[in-house]
């Protein structure tokens, strides 16, 4: 098993500049969103430690909530997915 080592410094930096240039379009189309309680797909999956295609799975089945699930239309249909256990 291969090992990687993560920059964290860059990827806190490069974290905030995508979360603050999502938190701007938001803002410009009147939408407010806690993104403490929110995560896209990709870094829902990483912090559970499951793959994308599974929550995309859970989405569609109903595993996730649909009031769980925010999709943003202003970032390209984005799906949010409330930061909480689905299994």
């Amino acid at each position: 098993m291969e090992i990687t080592k993560i920059d964290l410094d860059v990827e806190t930096a490069e974290f905030r500049r995508e979360s603050e240039e999502s938190l701007k379009i938001l803002v410009e189309h009147g939408f407010v969103l806690d993104t403490t309680e929110w995560l896209t797909i990709a870094r829902y999956a990483k912090k559970y430690d499951v793959s994308q295609q599974v929550v995309v799975n859970w989405i569609n089945r109903g595993v996730v909530p649909a009031d769980c699930v925010q999709k943003i239309p202003e970032l390209n249909n984005i799906r949010l997915v409330k930061d909480q256990p689905y299994r």
